[in-house]
């Protein structure tokens, strides 16, 4: 009986992460149709945030303040690098060079957290199967992306801004290490949309 119920639940939780990634994946087309509608970056980062902080609102745990000042710094940094300038950068990217290109470097995200968190942090490794299985992720984004036609248009300002974008969550994924043994997964998520 245990075993039926945990494969139940571990297909409720791949349904849970296809649902979320294919609703990631619509952000970066609908960002681009807002922008092109005469919407602003920081305009669509506002509505989004409010709207996903007033839904989280009702789940979380209703905590204002972290347990020590150290912990709403760290808070602060998570909204603005996960927060502020990752959305920012990536909806300006969005409104210069093509959705293909910004979805195709976010991919680097991984890779680069990867990366970072070996630099800042010597207890996590960088094996080969990681680096491997990075590049065949990306390689695999890049077959969906360009299905099967390979348009380049390179643009510099577009795409630094969305590796600007993608080094922010790498940074992010840096802090959010420090605190998410500490606090709830939810509180982090609401906290986070309030700081950015």
């Amino acid at each position: 009986m245990a075993t039926k119920e945990k494969l139940t639940h571990t297909f409720l939780y791949h349904i849970m992460a296809v649902l979320t990634v294919s609703i990631w994946g619509v952000t970066f087309v609908s960002t681009k149709v807002l922008i092109n509608h005469g919407l602003t970056p920081v305009e669509i980062l506002f509505y989004r945030f409010v709207l996903a902080y007033g839904c989280i609102w009702f789940i979380s745990p209703r905590r204002i303040f972290a347990k020590s000042w150290h912990d709403e710094g760290l808070f602060v940094l998570c909204g603005l690098c996960g927060g502020s300038l990752y959305f920012i950068a990536e909806n300006t990217a969005l409104g210069i060079t093509l959705a293909s290109n910004v979805s195709l470097i976010i991919c680097t995200t991984p890779i680069l957290t990867a990366f970072i968190l070996y630099l800042f942090r010597k207890t996590e490794e960088l094996t080969r199967n990681l680096i491997l299985g990075s590049l065949l992720a990306l390689g695999g984004v890049a077959l969906v992306v360009f299905n099967g036609r390979f348009i380049l248009k390179i643009n510099p300002l577009g795409d630094i801004l969305t590796l600007v974008a993608a080094l922010m969550w790498a940074f992010y994924c840096l802090i959010l290490k420090q605190l998410d043994t500490h606090y709830p997964t939810l509180l982090i998520t609401r906290k986070v949309f309030f700081m950015g």
